[in-house]
């Protein structure tokens, strides 16, 4: 497997600690994606919305 910038961009990801990342899946992300997906350590979960995203991954203050 050749190595791409997706796939350095989610070890830097996983290596940085980032467990979750709130996003669209489609177009210009796939590659992205697929490197998440194959990599094993950080969860995609998947929104509708960007505005959700930004919300989801936002500070917690209960």
């Amino acid at each position: 497997m050749s190595r791409t910038v997706a796939n350095q961009f989610a070890e830097i990801l996983a290596s940085a600690g980032v467990k979750r990342v709130y996003g669209i899946v489609g177009g210009s992300l796939n590659g992205l994606t697929n490197a998440i997906r194959r990599q094993g350590k950080i969860e995609w979960i998947h929104v509708r919305y960007e505005e959700v995203a930004a919300f989801a991954a936002g500070p917690r203050r209960i």
